[in-house]
């Protein structure tokens, strides 16, 4: 649970968010998902932007653990309340056509939550 904090609460979400990545696609995924446990009722004592965050961490979790064997995926991942008011599109911001490609094509993981990243941001060098 501690691993998920920190990330949320972190001055640079985006920051933390990467070294995550980096970790869930090292030759010790394993490990690392085995740290992203979450205890659902701590979520009622998240700030919006907490809980937005919190969102957004779920459905990269998701997205990358479907796609490492025998990733560990604890059930805070799949709650109802982890989805954002608004479409997020990091860098796309306003109605353009690009915007509106990568909102129709996002995998499931993303779009049930209303979390647009794009895929390649997501992938190892």
């Amino acid at each position: 649970m501690e691993r998920i904090f920190n990330i949320i609460k972190a001055q640079d979400f985006n920051f933390a968010l990467t070294n995550l990545l980096i970790d869930l696609h090292s030759s010790n995924y394993q490990k690392y998902f085995e740290e992203l446990w979450f205890d659902e009722n701590n979520i009622g004592k998240l700030s919006k932007e907490e809980l937005d965050k919190l969102t957004k961490l779920a459905a990269v979790i998701e997205y990358v653990g479907n796609r490492q064997p025998g990733a560990k995926l604890y059930d805070w991942i799949y709650l109802e309340k982890l989805r954002l008011e608004a479409p997020y599109t990091p860098g796309l911001e306003g109605d353009g056509f690009q915007r509106v490609k990568r909102i129709f094509s996002a995998p499931r993981e993303f779009s049930i939550r209303n979390v647009f990243f794009e895929e390649e941001t997501l992938k190892p060098i």
